[in-house]
């Protein structure tokens, strides 16, 4: 069982790391994002952004596994003596791996531009890595209403847009009206932006708050995604 973990695991690793366009969006983009400023109140609105390509990310990194179910793939494996839960675990540990390495050099690059605001990077990569884990656990649950990952995209990019603009994500959350807050307030993208503000203002408890939802909404998405076989 752990042999057939770490063979998927690094196949899955290498798959999305061979792939150019993952490499450019989940390794490269980042580093366009620390230069973002912000308001002389809050953190530089790249960290906030941060969120946007997070989702896109989490998006891409999914196409292999989603590509396997909807070509049957993901059936015959399973019919080998692999488990589900060894199989698809396997995949989100290598999705999880790399939008931590994202994370990492995210962060150095912040903490290295903006040395002077004293960022707490521990606390914001907390709340990143449980929002990417939020964002594959979207992204697994939005493709399995789909049959085709070209027609799921397509629809997701306007919905993850729209998101990250009523939630605070591409949007200053001051500029928006309380309320469109009030109710965006169910969106999960809503909670990152609601952390990193919160960690701002030194509340740590509603950070603590805003991780524990961003981790409901995972288990959520998951949950229901797993009901279709990846």
């Amino acid at each position: 069982m752990i042999a057939n973990f770490v063979i998927i695991f690094k196949h899955a690793l290498k798959r999305c790391l061979t792939q150019p366009v993952n490499v450019l969006v989940v390794l490269v983009l980042p580093l366009a994002l620390i230069f973002i400023p912000g308001p002389d109140t809050d953190y530089p609105f790249g960290l906030y952004l941060y969120g946007l390509l997070g989702l896109f990310s989490a998006f891409l990194l999914c196409k292999p596994l989603v590509e396997e179910r909807i070509n049957k793939v993901s059936v015959r494996i399973l019919a080998t003596p692999i488990d589900n839960t060894v199989y698809l675990g396997s995949h989100l540990l290598a999705y999880i791996v790399i939008l931590a390495l994202q994370i990492t050099m995210f962060l150095v690059g912040i903490y290295l531009r903006w040395m002077d605001l004293g960022i707490n990077c521990f606390w914001v990569g907390t709340i990143y890595l449980a929002y990417n884990m939020m964002a594959i656990a979207f992204c697994l649950f939005w493709n399995s209403l789909f049959k085709a990952y070209n027609l799921a995209f397509g629809v997701f990019s306007g919905v993850a847009s729209f998101m990250g603009l009523v939630s605070g994500i591409s949007m200053n959350l001051s500029a928006i009206p309380e309320e469109i807050r009030r109710y965006a307030i169910v969106l999960p993208t809503c909670w990152l932006p609601n952390g990193l503000q919160s960690l701002y203002n030194g509340d740590i408890k509603n950070v603590l708050v805003s991780l524990a939802v961003l981790l409901l909404y995972a288990g959520l998405f998951l949950m229901i995604s797993g009901r279709r076989r990846y």
